[in-house]
């Protein structure tokens, strides 16, 4: 009797650690499933960010060389300021464009992590490469400005100088939330990774 009892009481063992087991799978399908779709809104909005950002810089280096035309300065200066902005916008497509082509659903983590690693790296030393940019242009307005307005220039630089500072502060802005994002991806792939253990 004593024997039948604890043969029961093994099997009701069994089948609850069996029901557990089950429950605990499902849950860690649901953790998977909801941590994968939380990454592909992240990268499907830093994206989308990015191709915004990209037909605004193609739309202002086609506007701002006219604008300068228009305000009499020399074509030397309207055509470097068109291939600095376009450099922009292609460096910006560039640094984006292996993300873009990634099916994430099907997409190998580790290629998603490492395309994600050097997109952070690129972005940090955008900087770099910006100030090497905008520094000598200014100076060129500069030049430029004094040399057609004369004293009157003063009011054309310092909207410029305003001009050049919000720019840069959005631009700054968007670079570290560019960063940001891809930290957060990061580490969510680092989560799912952990999940896969």
């Amino acid at each position: 009797m004593i024997y039948e009892n604890s043969t029961y009481e093994l099997e009701e063992m069994k089948q609850q650690m069996a029901l557990l087991k089950k429950k605990l799978e499902q849950q860690k399908i649901v953790n998977e499933s909801v941590l994968r779709s939380a990454m592909k809104k992240k990268l499907y909005g830093l994206n989308k960010r990015v191709r915004v950002i990209f037909i605004v810089g193609i739309f202002v280096a086609i506007w701002a060389p006219g604008y300068f035309t228009v305000l009499d300065f020399s074509p030397l200066f309207c055509a470097a300021t068109a291939v600095m902005l376009l450099f922009s916008a292609f460096k910006t497509f560039q640094y984006h464009r292996k993300l873009w082509r990634l099916n994430f659903s099907q997409s190998n983590l580790i290629e998603l992590s490492e395309q994600l690693t050097l997109l952070r790296k690129r972005y940090k030393e955008w900087y770099k490469i910006a100030w090497c940019m905008i520094i000598p242009w200014f100076i060129w307005i500069i030049y430029e400005a004094y040399s057609i307005y004369g004293e009157e220039s003063v009011w054309f630089l310092g909207g410029s100088a305003v001009g050049v500072i919000i720019g840069g502060l959005i631009g700054t802005r968007i670079n570290n939330n560019i960063i940001r994002r891809a930290d957060e991806l990061l580490e969510q792939i680092d989560e799912y990774k952990k999940m896969q253990e």
